[in-house]
């Protein structure tokens, strides 16, 4: 089943990718045989805008980098459809606005990292020690579920857990440094990741093998681990990396 809806998620992406092709040349063409095109067809907002709809259709809108990209590229792109609003310097203080509002309408946690309501629960039921900081910087998480929101700041995670189910990893202007090196997986482990304009460093056990589906648009995932060649490949503990990057990138490591 999971791998039909990674099938399907992959032709998407490939249709839509063809049809942005097609219609960029055709835009092209136009142009060099002499139709009148405005010139905001062919500005860097647009290319935002084409990026955040190749991600929404290849991810079924499930996730929200798309709606980050069209949002600034439309912000931009109206600036120069209508040039004497000359709204592009309000850009940057409507975002900081924005992004202060939305911390003081977030519900109140006592954690330095956000979740949602069900992993508070499943905090609170288990009795985790997570979130306790340490002297390198590094908060300690015992809890079987990764889940890190990283908008506009940093973001130092130790795992302890030694049954780490998976986890989700969001940064959007921001960036993550994630480590499992004390850690422990059963089987097939999946961690999804959303990152927009972002980073993350992750390290793992150098026994763990990688099994990376991230997909996205001028992004990369960097492998720089130093693989141990009596290690067996075929090993039982395996992490799965799912979701997409966006301007932005992962790195993998292991100490």
């Amino acid at each position: 089943m999971e791998n039909n809806k990674n099938f399907k998620n992959r032709e998407n992406g490939r249709v839509i990718a063809g049809l942005i092709l097609v219609g960029v040349g055709a835009v092209l063409l136009l142009r060099n045989s002499g139709f009148f095109l405005p010139n905001w067809l062919f500005t860097w907002p647009m290319i935002l805008i084409l990026v955040g709809i190749y991600s929404g259709v290849k991810h079924n809108f499930r996730n929200n980098s798309w709606l980050i990209l069209l949002a600034i590229g439309g912000f931009f792109l109206f600036d120069r459809i209508v040039p004497n609003l000359g709204i592009e310097p309000y850009f940057w203080p409507i975002l900081i606005i924005g992004v202060g509002i939305l911390f003081i309408l977030r519900p109140k946690k006592d954690r330095l990292f956000s979740c949602d309501v069900n992993e508070k629960k499943n905090y609170e039921n288990t009795g985790t020690t997570a979130w306790q900081n340490t002297e390198s910087n590094f908060t300690t998480d015992d809890s079987n579920n990764l889940i890190i929101n990283s908008v506009f700041s940093g973001v130092n995670k130790k795992i302890v857990s030694k049954n780490l189910q998976g986890g989700k990893v969001s940064c959007v202007f921001g960036g993550a440094d994630i480590d499992l090196t004390q850690a422990d997986i059963q089987g097939e482990v999946i961690i999804k990741f959303e990152v927009v304009f972002g980073g993350v460093k992750l390290v793992i056990p150098p026994h763990w093998t990688v099994d990376n589906h991230i997909d996205g648009v001028f992004h990369g995932v960097d492998d720089k681990r130093k693989f141990n060649t009596s290690a067996d490949i075929s090993s039982a503990k395996k992490l799965i990396l799912k979701g997409s990057v966006v301007f932005g990138g992962v790195e993998i490591r292991s100490y």
